[in-house]
């Protein structure tokens, strides 16, 4: 009895020899196992794709975020092609790879985590308010009709005091101009808000959908 003394095929492990030549094991793996993880798995990478690559164009310069994106972009496309380009690599050093890909995606969005946060809080309205007395003090009435209590308000140049009043259902007021993005009032029953306005023509407007529609615009001269 002779008992063979053959190498298993150049790249592969003794245990992986013997994995590969288990019919059963591979039906499982390929019929049952791949088929159902592929799909799972390609679902959680690209959400931790968009998740973090979306945090680093989110962050900072576009230029900065451009250069992280290209080198982890590169960096998993060069070791795909690598994966591609030799079938027989090892099993533990193609989850090595696809650990340092991991870790590589999650870096990038920890790098721009801080920038980014930092730079949706600032796209939502810089509105300041202004901190010194008011000049002048203007009523606002919504109306349950939909409307202000007049088309035309007048005001002096400076820091206005906006006393905003509900007369019936709920409504906001904001300003048109874009310099006064994030100034908001919000009724029932009462709100009241400051801001600094120089001479000219203001619009103002209750922003629930709607209601500008309706009506609920008017026209704000500072002299």
């Amino acid at each position: 009895m002779s008992v063979s003394t053959e190498a298993p095929p150049e790249g592969l492990s003794s245990k992986e020899e013997v994995e590969l030549e288990d019919p059963r094991r591979e039906a499982i793996w390929t019929r049952l196992v791949l088929p159902l993880a592929l799909p799972v798995v390609s679902a959680l990478a690209a959400i931790l794709w968009i998740l973090n690559i979306s945090r680093a164009f989110l962050a900072g310069s576009k230029t900065t975020a451009l250069i992280i994106v290209v080198i982890v972009t590169v960096a998993i496309m060069v070791g795909a092609a690598v994966m591609s380009a030799t079938p027989r690599m090892l099993t533990s050093s193609k989850l090595l790879f696809v650990a340092f890909a991991f870790v590589l995606v999650v870096a990038a969005g920890f790098v721009s985590l801080g920038p980014s946060e930092g730079g949706e809080e600032a796209g939502g309205g810089g509105f300041v308010p202004p901190t010194g007395p008011a000049v002048a003090t203007l009523e606002v009435d919504a109306l349950p009709t939909l409307k202000f209590q007049a088309d035309t308000f007048e005001s002096k140049v400076g820091i206005n005091e906006i006393n905003y009043i509900s007369e019936g259902g709920t409504h906001n007021l904001v300003f048109a101009e874009p310099e006064f993005a994030g100034f908001e009032l919000q009724v029932p029953p009462t709100d009241k808000g400051k801001v600094d306005l120089k001479a000219g023509s203001y619009t103002i407007f209750c922003s629930i959908p709607g209601h500008r529609a309706a009506g609920m615009e008017a026209t704000l001269t500072i002299k």
